[in-house]
């Protein structure tokens, strides 16, 4: 399957990664996430930090609205690039030929590189050999993954100083990786 994955992905003149896919996965994260935090406030009575303060995740929801507005411009290119140029680019005319053949490279860079934007470099906690910031081991779910490790994590601690840096920490990353989709 990695193969033909790989194959498919290498003839594709135009790479078919959907960045609307993952501002709206994103968006599902924040509400799994927040619905994780109700349950654990709801179970139990006497917690060493008040979930209310983090109950919103304000700075998560501003910095997936911007990935999710910018994912639509790359989106927009695509259908440009199609609609325009045809994803080949076989025109007569030099410049009209170069400007497709940067606005496909940048659109293939754009869509190639956003995963690693969400990269972050002080790791999880108690992970810190793990570095997404998404996704990652984390002590609240059953499954072999958690919502944003680094802030359950924080959370846990019951500083609310923690708690909110790492969530700034999380929106920045999120706020990294809109602003890298909106370079041409």
């Amino acid at each position: 399957v990695w193969g033909l994955l790989a194959i498919r992905l290498a003839d594709d003149p135009v790479l078919d990664l959907c960045t609307m896919c993952y501002a709206k996965d994103i968006r599902h994260i924040i509400r799994q996430f927040e619905k994780q935090m109700r349950l654990r406030r709801s179970a139990s009575v006497a917690d060493s930090v008040d979930m209310s303060t983090a109950k919103k995740l304000r700075r998560l929801h501003a910095a997936q609205r911007q990935l999710e507005t910018n994912a639509r411009i790359v989106e927009h290119d695509k259908r440009h690039l199609r609609s325009a140029y045809g994803e080949e680019c076989q025109m007569t005319g030099r410049r009209r030929h170069a400007s497709c053949l940067a606005l496909r490279a940048s659109i293939n860079d754009r869509v190639s590189k956003l995963e690693q934007h969400f990269i972050d470099p002080d790791g999880v906690p108690g992970h810190e050999w793990y570095k997404h910031a998404l996704i990652g081991p984390g002590p609240w779910t059953d499954a072999s993954f958690q919502a944003f490790p680094g802030l359950a994590a924080a959370l846990d601690t019951g500083d609310k100083g923690i708690v909110r840096q790492r969530e700034k920490s999380i929106a920045d990353i999120i706020y990294e990786a809109a602003w890298f989709l909106r370079e041409v």
